[in-house]
Order: C-alpha cells, then sequence, then structure tokens
C-alpha cells in the first residue's frame, strides 16, 4: 500500500480563526464527526505529514473550526492556510454496505448495463435530496443522481460503476 494510501483527507485549512490559534477548514466529507479525531495530519505545503492533537471541534456554518495542539494565536494559524488535514485509514469508521468513501470510487470507470463506456468518475456533489455523480467521457459531463434505481453497482475492486440510465438523461446533460 502506499503511503498516501494510509491515509484520508479529511480537509483542507482556509483560513485563520479568531485570535486563539483556531483555523477554519473546508470539509470534503459531509461527515463532520470524522473530525472528532484526536489525531490527525496536517501535510505542510512541502507534503510532509506532521501529527498533531486536535483540541476542540465545532461546525461553523459549512465549514469546521478546529483548535490543534501547539498553534495558540492567530499568526501560526494563518501560516496553516491551504495545508490539507487527514487522518490514519486505521482510524475510519467502518461503513454499511454499498457506501464508499470518495477516493475508494474516484477514477473510476462508469458504463451503462448496455456495456457503453459513459467516462471516468471524476466528481462528486452533495444535493438536499441525494449525492450527485459527475461521470467525464467522450460525451462531455453527465451528471447522474446517486440512487439505487440508477446505479446499480460500484466495484471499486474492478474499478467500475454500473448504471440503468433513463432515456435522455444523458441527452438533457448535453444541454
Amino acid at each position: 500500500m502506499e503511503a498516501d494510501s494510509l491515509y484520508l483527507a479529511l480537509g483542507k485549512i482556509v483560513k485563520a480563526h479568531g485570535i486563539r490559534g483556531e483555523v477554519q477548514v473546508y470539509p470534503y466529507s459531509e461527515r463532520p464527526s470524522l473530525f472528532d479525531q484526536k489525531d490527525v495530519f496536517i501535510q505542510d505545503l512541502l507534503g510532509n505529514k506532521v501529527p498533531k492533537k486536535v483540541v476542540k471541534v465545532r461546525r461553523h456554518g459549512k465549514g469546521i473550526i478546529l483548535s490543534l495542539e501547539g498553534i495558540e494565536d492567530r499568526s501560526q494559524a494563518r501560516a496553516m492556510v491551504g495545508m490539507e488535514i487527514s487522518i490514519d485509514r486505521a482510524q475510519l469508521p467502518p461503513l454499511a454496505p454499498g457506501e464508499y468513501y470518495w477516493d475508494e470510487i474516484e477514477g473510476i470507470s462508469v458504463e451503462s448495463l448496455r456495456g457503453e463506456e459513459l467516462g471516468i468518475l471524476s466528481d462528486m456533489f452533495s444535493t438536499p435530496a441525494h449525492d450527485i455523480y459527475v461521470v467525464k467521457g467522450d460525451r462531455g459531463e453527465i451528471l447522474i443522481p446517486a440512487v439505487t434505481e440508477m446505479v446499480k453497482e460500484i466495484d471499486p475492486d474492478r474499478g467500475v460503476m454500473l448504471v440503468d440510465l433513463p432515456p435522455g438523461l444523458i441527452e438533457a446533460n448535453a444541454l
């Protein structure tokens, strides 16, 4: 296993918050509970992963505010802007069957049940109703609702997602 595959990126520090060394984090996950881990790694701008202890976590709008051990003033916090926060994969809570961490499925091939190559899963975003998978391929960008009626199988080991799209969905994305 590669060194980077031992870690899961949780978010990126986007700014200093207040005067006591807190940082505001843009989370990559919809699961803020992942930030409750006490041991995280900060990837500095040179790519080194530095272990840090989380002292305090709180939600702030769509972001997360963290207090980290050893970061005690605004200038120390400001120096961390742009750095990524990760955790050791061994600390991850188990997922229910059929659930995946984003980095496990990013880049897999998306095919229709008829064997048609639709492209590569390049991104994902959430809506109030459900997640949306963004697939990029020869036909451009296709937005696929992440619902069982359309997503029939995800196999990260084989690197394939099988979908059954309703007539007109691909064409509707081209508009």
